[in-house]
């Protein structure tokens, strides 16, 4: 088994090469030298639409709310 960082290993494979690209002395999560990703940005995002979709809901149930009350005033009017 040889990996594109050039280290070679023994397996117990039926095939006589194997060609990997990542291995456990060149992965960064074996290595030590993993990058973390801004979660916390992911997270304020979600939460921002989140908050965005509550306050268009709510603009909607008062303009459901403002166009029934206008109905009924036009129906009484009548």
């Amino acid at each position: 088994m040889t990996c594109a960082c050039g280290a070679q290993f023994t397996t117990g494979s039926t095939k006589p090469t194997i060609a990997v690209e990542v291995c456990s002395h060149c992965h960064p999560l074996w290595t030590g030298q993993q990058k973390f990703l801004d979660t916390a940005g992911r997270v304020e995002k979600f939460n921002q639409r989140a908050a965005m979709a509550d306050k268009k809901k709510a603009e909607a149930a008062a303009r459901k709310s403002r166009k029934a009350a206008d109905a009924e005033a036009a129906s009484a009017s009548l």
